[in-house]
Parts: structure tokens; sequence; C-alpha cells
């Protein structure tokens, strides 16, 4: 038996269950379209592996703690429109028509066989505008001024070009809201929020370089090399954390567990 709704009612309106978006180990984004084909995003936070269910607790906190920083942002041009709660391990926010950078890449993969990270995949990336990373940055910066570490911009699959071009930012899971502090360790706090900023704008830049080499500033590339913190936190923690990752979603997979992603795989060359 599904673990979600078949119907929803969202400010009078009926929407229908369409198909999941999105499916690990830690959540689940479900679709659902009205009549008039207007689509929210059921985003159910949950932990689905063995003896999961002793840590619904948690799962109903990490929910809500998202939805608060959400909250914190959802006025802002390239967010989609945040919805209501949905029990307690749930929230819906509006769905954005268009392809995730992740989808961008797998096809521009699967149809010309380009490997990531060769320039000559900027010939292919014809569906994101010249100024695309510009306005990534508008958002990511307005993000910022609201001090919100974004932390997760590495994933692919959080940056949506929607069917008009413009950029939109998803998943505030692991966001790290920055409080105003006075003294020494308001100090100290801004010195660390800014380090963590220059990690954001790496993310950001990486991706410029994969997918628009050719339109790097010079001060564009300096922000796309790695950090001394970018290398240690490599080293340490996520060369051992994505081995075992790995064993769980493999690589292309968009965090879709693996005998999962190999079943969708197999139906369709395109990420869903």
């Amino acid at each position: 038996m599904p673990v979600y709704p078949s119907h929803v009612m969202i400010e009078g309106q009926l929407y229908a269950f369409q198909r999941i978006l999105k499916d690990d180990f830690f959540s689940r984004n479900l679709l659902y379209k009205n009549q008039a084909d207007e689509g929210y995003v059921l985003k159910l936070s949950d932990f689905r592996f063995v003896l999961g269910w002793l840590f619904r607790p948690l799962t109903g906190w990490i929910s809500r703690r998202e939805y608060r920083i959400y909250q914190m942002v959802a006025d802002l041009p390239g967010i989609p429109a945040l919805g209501p709660r949905y029990g307690k391990r749930g929230y819906f926010h509006r769905f954005i028509e268009g392809h995730t950078l992740h989808e961008i890449e797998r096809r521009i993969q699967d149809q010309f066989n380009v490997v990531v990270g060769d320039p000559v995949i900027a010939k292919y990336a014809t569906s994101l505008a010249p100024d695309f990373f510009d306005q990534l940055r508008v958002i990511v910066q307005a993000v910022h001024r609201r001090r919100i570490f974004y932390a997760d911009l590495n994933k692919r699959g959080n940056i949506i070009c929607s069917t008009e071009g413009k950029p939109y930012l998803i998943d505030f899971q692991i966001c790290l809201p920055i409080p105003v502090r006075q003294g020494w360790v308001g100090t100290l706090t801004d010195k660390i929020f800014h380090v963590l900023i220059r990690e954001d704008l790496y993310h950001l830049y990486k991706h410029k370089h994969t997918f628009q080499p050719q339109m790097l500033s010079e001060k564009e590339q300096q922000l796309a090399q790695r950090s001394n913190l970018n290398r240690r936190y490599r080293r340490y923690l996520w060369r051992p954390y994505i081995v075992l990752k790995r064993l769980i979603y493999p690589h292309g997979s968009n965090e879709t567990i693996w005998y999962k992603w190999k079943k969708e795989k197999d139906q369709s060359p395109r990420m869903s």
C-alpha cells in the first residue's frame, strides 16, 4: 500500500498524484497536479531502511526544520512558492516545469556521448541561457543575505532550469541558518559564514565550468577552484562517505536507491 495520498486538497483545489520525482533512503518527492495542470510537490521525510520506523520522531523534526528554513526564503525570486504542511513529516511546494541540471547532463551524455567536464559539452547545453548562472548567483546571494548557508549546491538535482530558461533552487534540508551574534562571538560567526559562502560559490561556478566553460570570467575561474577547506573536507570526509554512498546510490542515479535506479534506467534513459 502507498504511504502517500492519492489526492490532496490545497487552497480549495483537488490535486491528484502523478508520479514520484525522487525516491531515496531519507525522503520522497511526489508530484501532484490539478485539472488545470498546475502542480505541487510533496516532500515527505522518512527513513526507509531496516528499522527506520524507529526514527520517525527524528524525520518529523527534520521536516519541520526544513520548512522553517524554506519560510525564510520563500518570497525570493527563483525559489518555488511554498505550500502548506502535510502531517508531521511533509510539506508542499510549487512544481516547476523544466529539467534539473542532472537531467540536462544525462541527456547530453546519452545523446552525444560527451564526458562530463569535456569543454565540448557547452556546445550541446542549448537549454541553458547565456546568463543562466548569473541569474542563479543572484538567487544564491539572496539566500546568503538571509544568513543561510545553502550547503547542498553541489547536487545538480537541486538546480532546475524551467521551461522559460529560468533557474530555480530547491531542497533546503541541510541548509544552515547563521544567526546574528554580538561581540567576539559575532565576529567569529561572521568569519565562519563568509568561509561557507565561498563554498557555495565554488559549487556554483564548478557547474558553470561544466556547462558553460567558455563563459567563465577570470574571477569566476578562481572561484571554481577548490579552497583549502574543501580539499581537507574532500580528503578526510567526502571520499570515505562517497565509497559508502555508491553502494546505495550508483554514480548518475541522482540519489535514487540502486535497485530502483536500475529499474528506472532500464525503462528510460532520462531520469525523472
